[in-house]
């Protein structure tokens, strides 16, 4: 798992597109907040980068994927994934004939979670998909 920082605040790691890059990727963030002294990480967090980079292990194409976390503003979380599907698929959304199913939920509760969520696409060589967080109230 090679690691570096990409800056004093972020860090920035590729992980294999295996399911245990989630697991890897929640630690990341873990370690991460408690590196620039109590960041939000866990709750809201944790299950948005675990469902961004399930998805991405899920769905993308190629070997790898790149997880980048970084404080934004006080205590807030800014993450993204980068994975070499240009193309997010919005598939079946939760309320859209799939009650009951376990899948389709992903996209709803990072628009419910986020402070803020898109997809950047660089060319045909993939995509970046982020979202941000914002200190507690």
């Amino acid at each position: 798992m090679p690691c570096r920082r990409t800056s004093l605040a972020a860090t920035r790691v590729e992980l294999a597109r295996v399911p245990q890059a989630v697991r890897v990727a929640r630690r990341l963030l873990r370690t991460m907040a408690g590196d620039c002294g109590g960041c939000v990480a866990g709750g809201p967090a944790e299950l948005l980068l675990s469902e961004v980079v399930s998805n991405a292990v899920r769905y993308a194409r190629g070997s790898h994927v790149d997880v980048v976390v970084a404080p934004n503003g006080t205590r807030g979380l800014m993450a993204a994934v980068f994975d070499e599907e240009p193309h997010l698929d919005r598939g079946t959304r939760a309320g859209s004939g799939n009650d009951g199913m376990e899948r389709g939920r992903g996209l709803d509760l990072i628009e419910a979670l986020s402070d803020t969520w898109g997809v950047t696409t660089v060319g045909d060589r993939g995509k970046w998909v982020w979202f941000t967080t914002a200190a507690p109230a």
